[in-house]
């Protein structure tokens, strides 16, 4: 199927490349297909997360070792089951970054943000998403 965007252009997107997410994001509860993209490099750092019905919606998401965090993240048996996640090495878990709205100020004097305690786990196998909101998470200083 061919997608447009407003960073990539036209792509054409196999089936397979496609990442569900069972259950919406939060405030994204009408985007739950995305397509994975990245940087061209051998070693990316910042990936990006396309809709594939909304041209404008894309988020670029990290692994959180970028940042110096590290997560131990329990699922539920329904989460487990609502991503397929068999085995603990088929996850990848990412954070999203944002530029929050702010107003009186430029571009350039905007910091981005990283959502923390929201990650994202992905099924890498099934191809299958879900976002974990933490509540409770404590940073380390």
């Amino acid at each position: 199927m061919d997608i447009q965007t407003s960073n990539f252009g036209k792509q054409t997107v196999n089936a397979d490349e496609i990442i569900s997410f069972p259950q919406a994001m939060i405030g994204l509860e009408d985007y739950t297909e995305f397509k994975l993209f990245h940087q061209e490099s051998d070693t990316p750092s910042v990936y990006y997360l396309q809709s594939i019905s909304d041209p404008d919606l894309l988020m670029s998401i990290v692994s959180p070792e970028a940042f110096g965090f590290e997560y131990e993240i329990e699922l539920s048996d329904e989460e487990q089951a609502l991503i397929r996640l068999e085995n603990a090495e088929d996850a990848v878990v990412v954070l999203a970054i944002y530029k929050p709205h702010e107003q009186d100020k430029n571009d350039e004097d905007i910091n981005l943000k990283v959502i923390v305690k929201s990650p994202i786990i992905i099924n890498t196998v099934e191809k299958l998403a879900l976002q974990k909101h933490l509540p409770n998470l404590k940073v380390k200083d």
